[in-house]
Order: C-alpha cells, then structure tokens, then sequence
C-alpha cells in the first residue's frame, strides 16, 4: 500500500491507496502541516492490514503545506508529488476518464487539463474564491464561522432576496442567458435582509464564480464534457448544485466523482504506483533484453 496525503490551507486528506484504489481515508483541520500529516499517518497507519511498516511503503504528499514535510513520516519514507499532477491524474483515476478539467474546490479553486490518462497535465488556472471566501464572508456578514451552519442556513434562503437576476434589470432573458439567472450578486441586499437569505446569497456567488470560470475553461480546453469537480467543498449539495447549474447555461456537463475530497492524496498516492510499476517494467525489459 501507499499512503498519500494533500497538505491544504484548512484541511489535511489521507488516503491508503491499495491497486489504485482508496481502501481508508481520513481528514483532520491543518493546524501545522508536519503535525496534520503525522495525525493523519497515525490514523491510516492504525488501520493498515498486518504489519503497518511492512504493508505501507511510502507516503506520497502533496498539497500547498507539503512544502513543510520533510524526508520521513512515522520512520516511513516520504515522496513529494507536485499538486498540479495529483490534481489530473487523481480526477481522472476517480472517474476513470482518459482526459478531464479537474476543478480543486478547497480554500480557493484550482484548474488542470489532464489528458492521456493523466501522462499530460497542464496548469490552467484558478482563483482565490472558494470555501475560504465562504467562510470569511460568514464570519464578517454572519458573526459565523462553521461551514456547517452557514450551509443549513443557506439551504433555508432564497438568494433572489438579497441578488438581483436579469429578469430583475431587462424583463426577461438576453442572449444565451435565462431571465432567471443571477445578474448582480448582493444587488439586491437591505439592511433588513434574512440571514438565512444573505447565507444563501455567499453561496450562489461563489458557486456561480467557479462555475462560470470553470464552463470558460473547458471551453477553451476543449473539455466541455469532461469536467470533474473535486475538492472538500464541492460535498457541499448547494455549492455542487449551483455549480452545475451554472456551467449548464454554457452548455457544459460536470461530474463530482465519490471520495471527490480525496483527489489530491488519491492522485499523490497514484503517481507513486505508477510510476514505481513503470519502474519495475522498464527494469524487467532490460532484463529480458
């Protein structure tokens, strides 16, 4: 087995990856990058069949804190994997497609093409919205601070109350874009407006934001069929949703595979195995040779 870890901003992921498939998984809030990873390592290293030092044989660790990481973890030997290719070739192994858009929805979002089964893999961009921007509109809009609580309220709102749609400024649909659609977020706040309303409203605007960036991007890409939404924020069935419906209006179609939150450490822990069986082909081949 491989453990692999994704180091993020609020959240560290690990997953024992056994046959190029998740077998435990666990996430803890990234407190310091080296102690998240070795509570992480503690937990999946407890829960490995037999022996843990004989049956895992590395870490694979990636992520913004993996920077921090250093050569061993619990005595077990480190690999650095570069987030950009964990990102690819975890979205596409999570959704067994040959080529994709993955879109990281964590703190903020990030985007990569991945082609030929994760062998290609390019860095397309990203923005600083995400869960982070949740949050922090939460605390200040809200005096709230639990994705949890933000989210129930959220899901007993209505964003039309506090955003103005087109229907609102036009009368009716324009272009390609319906009247009900969302014209200006906030456009329509009061003084008055319900918190459950102005919940509701954080997270249409920044669901609506990657989602347009993300339906532009495959565009570009080509990829209009094959976006993969990935990241812990996107088990979120009201940020999933609004998404969707958002790079539907582009006509651009988006999957949120299973264990979506552990794309990252999945594809770390990926790109070992493979390319540690590449190793072993290769080494074969000379042999034979």
């Amino acid at each position: 087995m491989i453990a692999g870890i994704d180091v993020g901003a609020s959240a560290t992921k690990g997953v024992l990856v056994e046959d190029l498939k998740i077998v435990n998984s666990y996430i803890v809030p990234t407190v310091d990058a080296v102690f998240s990873a070795s509570e992480v390592m503690e937990y999946l290293t407890a829960r490995a069949k037999g022996d843990s030092k004989d049956t895992i044989e590395a870490v694979a660790v990636s992520g913004g804190g993996s920077r921090k990481i250093g050569d061993r973890i619990l005595d077990l030997p480190v690999k650095k994997v570069d987030e950009i290719k964990a990102n690819g070739l975890g979205g596409l192994l999570l959704t067994e497609k040959s080529k994709g858009l993955i879109v990281n929805v964590g703190t903020g979002t990030s985007m990569v093409a991945a082609y030929d089964g994760g062998k290609n893999v390019e860095h397309v961009g990203g923005t600083g919205v995400g869960g982070g921007t949740i949050l922090g509109l939460s605390k200040r809009l809200l005096r709230i601070d639990d994705f949890v609580v933000v989210e129930e309220k959220a899901s007993r709102g209505d964003a039309r109350m506090v955003d103005l749609t087109v229907g609102d400024i036009v009368g009716g649909p324009i272009g390609i874009v319906p009247a009900e659609a969302t014209a200006s977020n906030f456009g329509r706040l009061a003084s008055e407006a319900a918190e459950d309303d102005v919940a509701a409203g954080i997270f249409n605007m920044v669901s609506q934001v990657i989602g347009l960036l993300a339906a532009m991007a495959a565009k570009a890409y080509n990829l209009e069929e094959d976006v993969i939404l990935a990241g812990r924020v996107v088990r979120s069935r009201i940020v999933s949703e609004n998404i969707r419906r958002t790079m539907e209006l582009f006509g651009v179609e988006a999957y949120v595979p299973s264990n979506c939150e552990y794309c990252t450490a999945f594809g770390a822990a990926c790109s070992v195995v493979l390319s540690e069986q590449s190793s072993i082909r290769f080494l074969y081949g000379r042999r034979k040779v």
